[in-house]
């Protein structure tokens, strides 16, 4: 198998103060790191939880192809795809300018009933403080870590407590069909 090398995107605000998501392929599919950025510094802040080629449903999307395209001059966005079992995945990750933020858009289409769907990460750094079903808090060395999943539209998102750290997931999960669930990362 061709070696494949991590890919990062940063987003920082105008204090200098920014976010690194880091893209690594590990087996058989991407995992990303999201990471503190601060004065050339990385502090890594949560990991993606991957799952294995044998789950139908893992833990996080199963992403086995990346494209890091340029959306509008100066603002390069990764896109990622990938299956398990009868179901595509797919997810954009996009910096929000002038902010230390990403979106996360997350989609799944699937032909079966999904047991489970979601974004699950595993805490390196800090404690998750949860504000409701929608918003999160990380404390991490002086900064707040913030996550907001969309309230209302079609990718409405719930932040669920889990022992290794934040899982996203979607709102509702339908029978069949695409399931989409969106949320932001910001540092402040």
């Amino acid at each position: 198998m061709e070696a494949r090398e991590p890919v990062s995107l940063n987003a920082t605000n105008a204090e200098g103060v920014g976010l690194q998501v880091r893209f690594s392929w590990r087996q058989d599919r991407y995992s990303h790191t999201i990471s503190k950025l601060i004065a050339g510094r990385l502090i890594p802040v949560f990991e993606s939880v991957e799952g294995s080629s044998t789950e139908v449903w893992p833990p996080s999307p199963p992403l086995q192809q990346l494209s890091v395209e340029e959306l509008r001059p100066a603002t390069q966005v990764a896109l990622l795809v990938g299956m398990a079992g009868k179901s595509h995945w797919s997810i954009s990750v996009e910096p929000v300018n002038n902010r230390a933020a990403f979106v996360f858009d997350v989609a799944c289409k699937s032909r079966d009933t999904a047991a489970q769907l979601g974004s699950g990460y595993l805490l390196l750094a800090g404690g998750v403080n949860t504000d409701g079903d929608h918003d999160a808090t990380i404390a991490v060395e002086g900064r707040l870590l913030h996550i907001r999943c969309d309230r209302d539209g079609p990718a409405v998102a719930t932040i669920q407590e889990d022992p290794l750290g934040p899982r996203i997931a979607p709102a509702a999960i339908g029978p069949t069909g695409t399931t989409r669930w969106r949320y932001t990362i910001e540092l402040k």
